[in-house]
Formats: structure tokens, sequence, C-alpha cells
């Protein structure tokens, strides 16, 4: 591409308001042996224009480089013998629809994380290069990309955020592990453990991709021997000179060629100005490692921007990070998570799957807290939206990380415009309500007066906003009145339209707003407020009868203009996590019914909209309505989604629905991971009776053991410092013969009256409103006892 037309494209980008990576992915498709019209994908380039970039280079390099290492799911995709081959026709396009599993690696200071694919592959950049491990033994070089699954197997250290990645060669394993460290730098260590009898070479690979497609790779050197630059920023950190070097340009042939040919170099003789301008440069750093001996890298997890002045990358190079004196072992790690994850509820489950789950996902929880931010995914969804983060919140919430879930909220003021509006991305309608609900949310939970103090006024200004924008332009159609504007809402609900999603998370975002300025104390405010959100679920009922009327049923559509598509599923909100229409209403049980009917296979929620492919934590979504109604189908679901899991317990956004992997979203789904632990939690201890739910209303009280699966009768649960709403509780399940035994204790919060405990799994004629006490309950049918 001429300079010319790169100073063309630069212009087109930078009024689109296109970051340098995208340019560099353009700029650099030319000299794949490509040529590309700029207008062709105009449209498309102001949303998603880097996944578009990085999918038309990615199929450009793999088609003419079939001798190349590709990643995991990249090698699959290519191979014709291959479930996961896609063939690509006369799209120009190639990303990892197959394989979208991934897993973050932080710690709990950093604002950054880096995520390993179910190879190892380490990626510590955002949409650049990664490190890849290939073991060089007596007999040949074994790559854990092309490796067959019974060879390869991955897993969590302690259940935390450390990765092992365990490949089988001759006479024994080798074995990756990756995790985070906790210092004055923020850095990824990658370690290599020979656990064989005989001694290996292992070579870290610099590859210009990741888990999702090409990334862009101009320059790479190697500094004193010790530290390699990507693009003039330092990457990679070496304990000791390299015994062997290789590198290469794309033109040139992979890297891999000379490590595997034994034609690798000495360190000294390492290019000093490896420069490739397909963005393809690549190289190799190999060491000898005897039996039982362990390697060390360190990746520096914050990039600084990319540079092409030498001088610049010299002055980095002095100031980067050291490598560590001292690193904690993965072990190490594991136990500080486990300490740092301690101290808020805690489970004992009878299932060491599900224990692991829990344990695993509350750590990664912390991980995508990210101080005043929280995250729904590592990588691709790396970035704050209000309507996940009340999710992610109540999650960590339900399970003890207040001051997490705190830090987060506190910065909800300054997200806020002087319009009141809480803007994450322009047009979403149901960011107030998911704002105002998380507030109150957290609220209920820890009754916390100074974070309250703090927010109250942007609590008015934000319900003070929604009953505006929902009164702006009144619509003649009366299934449009009074309901918020046409927008783009939550993206599994279709293109840009009237949600009722987003009125849904109004009026409870104008009852949550009620209920917090009543506990302020401003309680004429209060009351001004609630009177909107009763006008407002006016308006909204009377537009759901309209639609019901014109569908022939009481199913709740995504919107007043649209008929049953998938997108009903946003509908379900209105029941749980909202509590605006109880489990057995009939607009509730019609939804579920057409969910069930037509949107599931096998017990999946499948989205054949934008999100396409098995729903994780929209599976969730209806398992939390069944649950609500007793519906033992909720625990089909929970089943489904455990086995769905990776082995490192994470789920992407969606799943293939012929294979194990991830097809959309980001591969580590943060919110999946809030909907299950959620889920759990609120079976083994839910709040009953919520006022706001039309229901045949019981009193406000909590379930303990809502519903539990078959194969726990007999065998004992506990669940210690739960928060709820009326303040800590903790119980624990015995069993004597076929009678359960319930021993529980309740702290409430202050002002907190007699609340009604039930048990409803374990006998449903059991109450009791005592704060402590213990109790035998009736005899389990002999078909249900374990022992």
């Amino acid at each position: 591409m001429s300079r010319l037309r790169t100073f063309a494209v630069r212009r087109v980008m930078g009024r689109l308001r296109i970051d340098d990576d995208i340019v560099r992915h353009l700029s650099t498709f030319q000299r794949l042996g490509e040529t590309f019209d700029l207008e062709s994908p105009g449209e498309m380039l102001p949303i998603g224009a880097r996944t578009v970039f990085r999918a038309l280079r990615t199929r450009a390099a793999a088609q003419i480089g079939p001798d190349w290492v590709w990643p995991y799911w990249l090698e699959n995709q290519l191979d014709p013998t291959s479930p996961a081959f896609v063939p690509r026709g006369h799209l120009p396009f190639l990303t990892n629809v197959t394989a979208r599993n991934w897993t973050a690696i932080g710690n709990v200071a950093s604002t950054w994380e880096a995520i390993v694919d179910p190879r190892g592959l380490v990626t510590t950049w955002f949409d650049g290069w990664s490190l890849d491990w290939w073991i060089g033994g007596d007999d040949r070089w074994y790559l854990p990309s092309r490796e067959q699954p019974s060879r390869v197997r991955q897993g969590l250290v302690g259940a935390s955020p450390v990765v092992e990645t365990v490949m089988r060669i001759p006479g024994g394993e080798a074995v990756h592990r990756a995790y985070s460290i906790v210092g004055d730098d923020e850095l990824a260590i990658v370690e290599i453990e020979n656990r064989s009898r005989v001694p290996f070479a292992v070579a870290l690979a610099v590859r210009p991709y990741n888990p999702e497609g090409l990334a862009v790779i101009e320059r790479i050197e190697l500094h004193d021997g010790t530290t390699v630059t990507v693009d003039g920023r330092p990457a990679l950190l070496l304990p000791k000179p390299p015994a062997r070097v290789a590198a290469s340009t794309f033109h040139e042939g992979d890297s891999a060629a000379a490590v595997m040919s034994g034609a690798a170099m000495t360190a000294d003789q390492f290019p000093k100005r490896l420069r490739d301008e397909a963005g393809m440069a690549q190289a190799a750093f190999i060491y000898p490692l005897p039996h039982t001996a362990t390697l060390r890298v360190a990746l520096p997890m914050v990039a600084s921007k990319r540079t092409r002045r030498r001088g610049l990358t010299r002055r980095r190079v002095e100031r980067a990070p050291s490598y560590p004196t001292s690193i904690p072992s993965p072990d190490q790690v594991a136990r500080g998570w486990a300490a740092q994850s301690s101290g808020g509820l805690r489970l004992v489950l009878p299932d060491e799957r599900m224990q692991e789950a829990v344990d695993a996902n509350c750590r990664f929880l912390l991980v995508l807290h990210d101080g005043a931010d929280i995250t729904p995914g590592p990588s691709t969804y790396h970035r704050f939206w209000f309507r996940d983060a009340a999710f992610l919140l109540a999650a960590l919430d339900r399970y003890g990380f207040h001051a997490q879930a705190a830090e987060v909220l506190a910065s909800y003021p300054g997200r806020q415009r002087v319009d009141g509006f809480f803007m994450s991305q322009p047009r979403e309608w149901d960011a107030n309500g998911c704002a105002l609900v998380a507030m109150a949310e957290h609220w209920r939970l820890t009754r916390d007066r100074e974070l309250l103090d703090t927010i109250v006024g942007s609590v008015a200004k934000g319900a003070h906003w929604i009953d505006r924008k929902r009164g702006t332009k009144r619509r003649r159609d009366p299934e449009l009145y009074g309901l918020l504007p046409a927008g783009v809402s939550a993206e599994h609900l279709g293109p840009f339209d009237y949600f009722y999603w987003d009125d849904f998370w109004g009026v409870a975002g104008l009852r949550a707003a009620a209920e917090l300025l009543a506990a302020a104390g401003e309680s004429a405010a209060a009351a001004d407020v609630h009177r909107s959100a009763d006008s407002f679920w006016a308006d909204v009922k009377a537009s759901l009868g309209i639609v019901a009327n014109r569908l022939g049923t009481d199913a709740i559509p995504a919107g007043p203009r649209r008929r049953l598509d998938a997108g009903v599923i946003g509908s379900l909100v209105a029941c749980d996590p909202l509590g605006l229409l109880a489990a057995d209403d009939p607009r509730v049980r019609a939804t579920v019914d057409v969910v069930r009917d037509r949107f599931t296979l096998g017990d999946a929620f499948y989205q054949a909209i934008s999100h396409t492919g098995l729903g994780t934590y929209l599976t969730m979504q209806v398992a939390a309505v069944e649950l609500a109604a007793g519906d033992r189908r909720a625990l089909e679901r929970l089943r489904w989604l455990m086995d769905a899991a990776t082995p490192t317990w994470t789920w992407p956004e969606a799943i293939h629905p012929r294979l194990p992997g991830g097809c959309m979203g980001d591969g580590h789904h943060g919110w999946a991971a809030a909907d299950f632990l959620s889920f759990v939690r609120n079976m083994l201890i839910r709040e009953t009776g919520r006022t706001g739910a039309t229901s045949r209303g019981t009193q406000p009280g909590l379930a303990l053991c809502s519903m539990i699966p078959d194969d726990w009768w007999g065998r004992g649960v506990e669940v210690h410092d739960a928060p709820t709403h009326f303040g800590r509780m903790s119980y624990a399940v015995r069993w004597h013969g076929d009678r359960p035994a319930l021993l529980w204790e309740l702290e409430p919060f202050d002002g907190v009256a007699d609340v009604r405990l039930t048990a409803p799994a374990l006998d449903s004629a059991w109450s009791s409103s005592e704060r402590r006490g213990e109790a035998l309950l009736a005899p389990v049918p002999a078909k249900e006892a374990v022992g």
C-alpha cells in the first residue's frame, strides 16, 4: 500500500474514530498478497472495524501459509478432516467461530488481564501477539496446537486463575503454567516444567496471532539477550540469554521451520533489524530443560504505544521492568487467591465439581473487577457497560465481596451526564435502570450508608432522566405510549428497536430509586419517584395487553412491534432478576413456554439473533425463572452449563451447537460466570415474596434449599455468612437416616422484624420466624433419600 493511500486510510479512520491498530490491520493487509477496496466494508467501520480487518488478514495469511504453525482454533478450522472445519467460500473473512474459549489470568491489583487458550497460548495485550510453547523431544517437536486432544489436558491450580496445561511426551509430561503476580510491575508469568525422565528443549515462540485472529507484529528485537520488544514495546523478559534463536518474516516463512529442522541461530545472530511489512514477524527462543527443571519467563501486561523509533525503544527497554528476582510459585499464587476470596459467602457443597466451579468463578469475578470498573470479559469485552455490571455486581455482593462492588458503584456519579443519563454507549436506554437496580441491590445486601450518602444525588437525577425520557416525543401508537424510545439495548435482542427489556429495567430502576431515596431520608422525593414508577408500569402493562391481543398469546415479545422471535428471552428479566412479575404470572409462564418449545436445543437456549449459538448466560436466565417457579427443569439447565464448562470452569458467551467450543463473544464471559454464581446462591438461599411482584404474594422471607439436585439427598450442605436483604444468614443441613436436620442463624440488619424461613426442597410444610434454631424436618420419601 502506498504512503499516499495509507495517509488517505488514516484520514478516513480518523473521521470514524478508529484506533491505530485497525489502521495497521488495513495497511499491512496488502502485504499478504491481497487487495482491498476501502469502501466495501465502509458501513462496518464504526462498529467492529477491528474484527473485520483482523478477519480479512487472517484469511489472507492462512490460505497461503499452509506450512505455518497456527493457533489451536485455526489449525482445526483449516483442517478439512476436523469437525471444526469452516469453509470460507467467497467470504473474505476468517475468524474464530469454533473454539472461542480462553481463561483470564490477572490479580486483584491490576486493571489488565491476560488470556490463556485451551493449548496454553498466552496473550497479554488485547488484539496483540501471543507466546506459544513447543517442546523438542528425542523423536520430534511437540506442538500443543497440533497435538491430539488425548495428549493435552488443561485445568486450574487450586481453583484459582493459575492455568496449567499438560502435554504428554515420551518419558512423561511437559507442564505449562500461566499466572499473574502482584508487585511493582504488572507481569504475567509463564513457566515450563520438565516432568519427564529425560531432558528436552523448550521453544518460547512470539507469534503474530491470538485466539481471535492475526495480530500485527512489524518488528521484533532482542536486547542484551534477555529483553524482547515487539513493535518497540517490552514484551518478553527472559531469565538468561537463550541457547538458540529463530526469527523470520511472513514471506521468508515460519520461524518454526528453523526450530524443527535444527537450523536455529545463536543468540548473538538474532537479526538487528527484523522488520516485516506484512505485520507477521515472529521469533522463537530456545532453552534446554533438564529432567525436573523449571523455566520461567515474564510478560509485561501493560502495553505502551507502538513505535518505530529505535531511540524510544531503547529508552523503554532501559525503563522496562527487570526479570523478577523472586517469583512466587503457582501453588503460592493459588493459596493467595484462596485467602483473597475467603472473606465472603462460604459454601460447603457435596458436589466436588460444583464446589470447584463456584470457588473458581468467585476468583474470576475478582479478576474482572478492575478498580472502578468491572468488565464482562478479559479480552473481546474488556470494557464497562452498566448492563453487564448489574449482573456482575449482584453476584459480587451476593458472595460478600461488598468492597469491590462499592468501589465500582462509587464511580457511577462520575459516569453520569449532566442530564442524568448513565451512558456507557449511546442509545442504551436500559442503562439508567441497570445502574439504579445495582445500587439498590447493594444497599439491600449491605446497608452501606456511606455509599448511599455519596450516590443519592445521582440516584435522583437518574430517576428523573427515566421519567423524562419516556415522556419525550409521545408516540401516537398506543402500544408505544409512555415507553422508552427505540434504541440499541442488549445485543441478544436484535437490531435497533423498541424493547420491553429497556422498559422493565426502567420501571425497576424507578422503584429502586424510590427505595434508595426513602432510605436516605428523602421521603418526598421517594414518593414522587414511586408515582413515576407506577405510571410507567401502567403504560407498560397497557402495551403488553395490546400486543397480547395482536399476537393472540400472553407471551411477551422482545418489543411491542416484534413477533415471538428469539429475543423473547429478554422479557424474562421482568420476573428474574427484577421481580416485576411473579413466576406464576400468566405472561411469564407463556413466555417460558415459548422459549422451551421454540428456542431450546436439549436443555440449552439457542440464540438465533446476533449471538447465535447455545447461550450460556441466557440459558441461566431461563433457569432462574424456573427456579423461582419451583420447576426442577432449572437443574437440568444447571447441569448443562456445568457440562459445557471448559476444564478451567469458564464459559464463552455462546457455544457451537455441534461442537464443544465457543462461537461468539468473549471466550471467558463474566456475565455467564455471574449468572452461574447467582443461580447456585439462589438455589441455596433466596429472598421470597419480594414487593412489586404481582403474585399470590407470600410474606417476604428466605427460602433455604429452595431446590437441590437429586444426588445431594442424604448429603450435608453448609452455607456460611450469606448476605441477604434481611441480614447475614448461615445454616447447615445434616441427615438422620431419611430425615434432614436444619440448623440456622440469622444476624439481621437493624430494624428488621421477624423473617419467615422456609426450606421448600427439604420440607414444604416447615417454616419458622426464629432467628436461630434447629429443627428435625419431615422424612424424605424413600425413593428420594440416599441414606
